[in-house]
């Protein structure tokens, strides 16, 4: 299993608050109504269904401001079986309620990914290095907590945002007559930490990259022989150990275990974060 970086407190905080705003409104005029302001409860929070779990770390800081005590039962990245405790929340009634669905829906989608991401993991033979990671093809807004939830699932996040490097691919080729002259206008005011990635559909335009210095070379929408044949011509120009080479475009859980033992280093899906199903977990008052 990869590791699993925390998530970035502040961060985090300011995003449940605008999450916990939407869903309150002026309150939840239910319990107010029904509930006296003392009475106490305790609740579970626990799964209907297998998964891999994502998004536990937010239990705490969504209860724990409004004077409720969280004991976390699992982790991020557990494989949880059904009906398998994932945390005990006890405090005041209304506290809990307000804040149950907004919890429940964070997890159920952030565990779907991890799910998800985890189910194409696996499918990739023992034998080979190939990582999964996912793309930009995320839900705006949601994208930290997506990307977590990938790497809970044992993928790679890719980039987080347009910052994180410099991707060439086809709508940028078409103000500059080469990938070549491309490489060098960003070499020549990109910071040294940052790597360049060229998206690239034939052989040709792989070789130019390769040779114009890109870090990372995607082979987009290639078939298995196509990626075997690109990999051979590297391997005999000697230029396969200089970049890392990206599989995108195609890929779905009946040929990845065809695709990750050809060699390459990263397979990319959009699946992983647009095409995943939520995890039904559920809140009950215990006492």
């Amino acid at each position: 299993m990869r590791r699993i970086l925390p998530l970035p407190k502040t961060l985090v905080r300011e995003m449940l608050i605008n999450f916990m705003i939407e869903d309150e409104g002026y309150g939840d005029i239910t319990s107010e109504i029904l509930f006296p302001v003392d009475k106490q409860a305790q609740a579970r929070i626990f799964t209907k269904e297998e998964c891999i779990l994502a998004g536990s770390v937010l239990i705490p800081e969504i209860f724990e401001p409004e004077g409720c005590e969280v004991t976390l039962k699992a982790k991020d990245g557990d494989h949880l079986e059904k009906n398998q405790d994932v945390a005990l929340i006890y405090g005041p009634m209304k506290k809990i309620l307000l804040r149950e669905r907004v919890t429940l829906n964070l997890l159920s989608r952030m565990s779907g990914i991890a799910t998800q991401t985890w189910s194409y993991v696996k499918l990739v033979p023992k034998d080979s290095h190939t990582v999964i990671a996912a793309t930009r093809k995320t839900t705006p807004g949601l994208r930290l907590l997506e990307k977590y939830a990938v790497a809970c699932g044992g993928g790679d996040t890719h980039r987080l945002r347009l910052d994180d490097m410099a991707l060439i691919k086809d709508n940028h080729r078409v103000l500059f007559k080469s990938i070549t002259e491309a490489i060098k206008v960003l070499k020549s005011q990109l910071s040294f930490s940052k790597k360049i990635e060229v998206e690239v559909e034939d052989y040709e335009m792989m070789l130019e990259a390769v040779n114009a210095g890109a870090d990372i070379i995607m082979l987009d929408n290639m078939s298995p022989d196509e990626v075997k044949k690109a990999i051979k011509i590297l391997v005999d120009k000697k230029l396969r150990d200089k970049v890392i080479l990206e599989l995108s475009g195609g890929i779905n859980k009946e040929n990845l275990p065809e695709y990750a033992g050809l060699g390459a280093d990263v397979i990319s899906s959009g699946a992983l974060t647009h095409s995943y199903k939520s995890i039904d977990l559920s809140l009950d008052i215990i006492k």
